[in-house]
């Protein structure tokens, strides 16, 4: 037995748990793990998002996002989560991410400086009106260092916030999906990748270098709606046989493929983005791409991976979990790694200390964060009976209010007492001197 690892283990597992919760486009899915020795599921779902409610990482439908995320979390499978606090991650849509190099010798004030001043030129929108954050990197010329910057617009990442806040949820992580899935993918690869996320309105590029830092980010605006789009005008049918197409036969070479002429057009165009996109970062960043991953739903269609493949001219694969995750074994299905991919690297940071992240909001104000009024978690119902209770009482000023409570019920227990003549001040000395005879 391994004490070494088990001791490793038990000072990364965290008290205050959470699970994870990715919310997209067209769906939106949770999961809760726990952890000692290796992950396992606690609890997951999935539900699908009508157009309207989130488009392009903005929260349209507040109302109907609300509804869709109560009944998943009332519906979870096994059991119901056993918290209220969460991880989410912002939608990398709306991310601005760029690299470059400073003096190493810039530090504290100096460092913020050279940043913000080289960001107000890049960014589209005023640098106070983001949350950002940077990661320094050293370089192999000593003389410089690599700046990782990320930046958000506020009203973005508040509306995800308040959002969760309307629905009983404690945010304690507001993340990125690229460093999610890079969590769970990569599994501390000493490579340099590229990891391909094909989504339902876009597709994001994440570039990562040998140490699983983020260099590099860009999103292509060709996905899987737009080729459910493109097969239903093309054969002139409804949207959802479109899509059973699409899903059924994908990139097939065959004569009863009739969707394959159709969408290929659209993966080639993707490709030459992707393939200008790696020789961009190869001549920049000087690191040759050893690995490539798709991930998404649209990683499922058939033999994409293989057009893609001849493409690029490179070896791509379809991501698979770095742990040991058994997620089929719950949902019954053959392979639902790419569906779940983002909440589950999402789930791990909920579920063990042994995670860094980049948290935006620890960037943000007070009055932005977690105004949640835990009593409504009684009537939302989505927790068991026990755990609300405990969620509820995990509160400085009902944990007050209960030990003045219980302070005025012993008074009066003790008033009592004596009224019956008993000598509780002498009983109490003896107690006190453990002398009972």
């Amino acid at each position: 037995m391994n004490f070494k690892r088990i001791l490793r283990e038990t000072l990364a597992t965290k008290v205050n748990k959470a699970f994870g919760l990715d919310i997209g486009d067209r769906s939106a899915e949770i999961i809760e793990l726990k952890k000692f020795l290796k992950f396992s599921v606690v609890t997951y779902g999935r539900t699908e998002l009508p157009p309207g409610v989130v488009e392009n990482g903005i929260i349209i439908d507040q109302p109907v996002l609300a509804e869709k995320i109560k009944n998943l979390l009332k519906e979870a499978k096994p059991k119901k989560v056993s918290t209220n606090k969460v991880t989410i991650s912002l939608p990398e849509s709306q991310l601005f991410l760029k690299s470059f190099e400073v003096d190493s010798k810039l530090k504290s004030g100096d460092l913020i400086k050279a940043i913000t001043d080289k960001m107000s030129l890049s960014l589209l929108i005023n640098l106070n009106k983001t949350y950002w954050d940077f990661i320094e990197k050293p370089l192999a010329d000593k003389t410089k260092k690599l700046i990782t910057f990320i930046c958000i617009p506020k009203d973005i990442a508040n509306s995800y916030v308040k959002f969760c806040n309307s629905i009983g949820l404690e945010v304690i992580s507001l993340g990125t999906e690229s460093l999610s899935l890079a969590r769970i993918i990569l599994k501390e690869s000493s490579k340099n990748s590229l990891i391909i996320d094909i989504g339902s309105q876009a597709t994001n590029l994440s570039f990562f270098d040998g140490d699983d830092e983020i260099n590099m980010s860009t999103t292509i605006p060709v996905a899987g709606e737009q080729m459910t789009q493109a097969i239903k005008d093309g054969l002139k049918i409804e949207n959802i046989q479109a899509e059973d197409l699409k899903v059924r036969f994908g990139f097939i070479e065959s004569s009863e493929n009739v969707v394959r002429p159709i969408i290929l057009p659209m993966i080639n165009d993707l490709s030459k983005e992707i393939k200008l996109a790696i020789d961009y970062y190869e001549t920049i960043f000087k690191q040759k791409i050893d690995d490539v991953f798709i991930i998404g739903g649209s990683a499922l269609l058939p033999a994409i991976a293989d057009v893609l493949k001849v493409n690029i001219n490179r070896e791509v694969k379809i991501a698979v979990s770095g742990y040991d995750i058994n997620l089929g074994s719950i949902t019954g299905k053959s392979n639902p790694f790419p569906l779940f991919a983002n909440v589950i690297g999402l789930g791990m940071l909920g579920a063990s200390g042994q995670f860094k992240d980049m948290n935006l909001l620890k960037k943000m104000p007070n009055s932005e964060t977690n105004s949640v009024n835990k009593f409504d978690l009684l009537k939302l119902g989505y927790l068991g009976k026990i755990n609300t209770v405990r969620i509820i009482i995990d509160n400085k000023y009902v944990m007050v209010m209960l030990i003045i409570l219980i302070i005025v019920i012993l008074f009066v227990l003790l008033q009592l007492i004596r009224s019956f003549g008993f000598d509780m001040d002498s009983w109490i000395v003896r107690f006190f001197i453990f002398d009972f005879k």
